[in-house]
């Protein structure tokens, strides 16, 4: 994995954090109750999207048409968008629209897809090179969404806690068992159903995804992939 791939993963997990933050700031950052808090907060975004820009110009790499790999990143992405034990819900309908959107869509798709207006949230430009990021809300649901250059580059929904899992429960040893490398369909027949996308980010070509699996008491694995399968995975209260 490059420099560019972490600082673009690193951008986009600072995003998560934001928006958590800022729903709940005494339990994911306490330290915002002090003077300036939330413009503390803001700065640490945008210090990492500055970041992932210098690491684009130190390692620029020229745009290559979809691969096979690529391809096979998307299909994964789709499944995990169709859990067969959710009923509708506002919230989860617009859970499936936001993982339709394609990577390097305009913010006029967005809006259109999603059917709401975003709110532009952070904007700079570095070496020419112009981020926004907007936020997104449908009904107790939160999109983020990063733009370089006018197109999409991350996508981010902030809490899945709308999603009510009625399939197998995923345990411990099933935990234990997933391996760095494996692919979706490996990590899918272990925990016996298909995950739901958390992030997306692409720079230059290189895409990485985090998919949660959610258990009904709450407790669940996130599995972060990336163009070779499976980077990494953490859990939260499984037994």
């Amino acid at each position: 994995m490059n420099g560019t791939l972490i600082l673009g993963i690193v951008e986009i997990l600072i995003i998560i954090w934001y928006i958590l933050a800022k729903k709940n700031p005494q339990k994911y950052a306490p330290f915002l109750k002090a003077p300036y808090g939330k413009k503390r907060g803001l700065i640490f975004l945008v210090a990492f999207i500055i970041c992932g820009f210098i690491g684009m110009a130190i390692n620029p790499q020229p745009a290559t048409p979809a691969s096979q790999q690529t391809q096979q990143t998307q299909q994964s992405t789709e499944k995990a968008s169709k859990p067969k034990e959710q009923t509708s819900s506002k919230e989860f309908d617009a859970y499936k629209k936001f993982v339709s959107i394609p990577m390097g869509s305009d913010y006029d798709t967005v809006k259109n897809t999603l059917g709401v207006n975003g709110q532009l949230k952070h904007e700079n430009e570095i070496a020419g090179i112009k981020s926004q990021a907007y936020e997104f809300k449908i009904g107790s649901a939160i999109a983020m969404m990063t733009f370089q250059k006018g197109r999409l580059t991350s996508k981010a929904m902030d809490s899945l806690s709308f999603y009510k899992q009625k399939g197998e429960k995923i345990t411990m040893p099933e935990f234990n068992q997933i391996q760095i490398g494996m692919s979706y369909e490996q990590v899918k027949e272990i925990f016996k159903r298909d995950g739901l996308l958390k992030s997306e980010t692409n720079i230059m070509g290189t895409g990485s995804r985090l998919i949660s699996w959610i258990n009904s008491d709450g407790s669940n694995a996130i599995i972060t992939f990336g163009p070779n399968g499976v980077d990494s995975k953490t859990q939260t209260n499984l037994k």
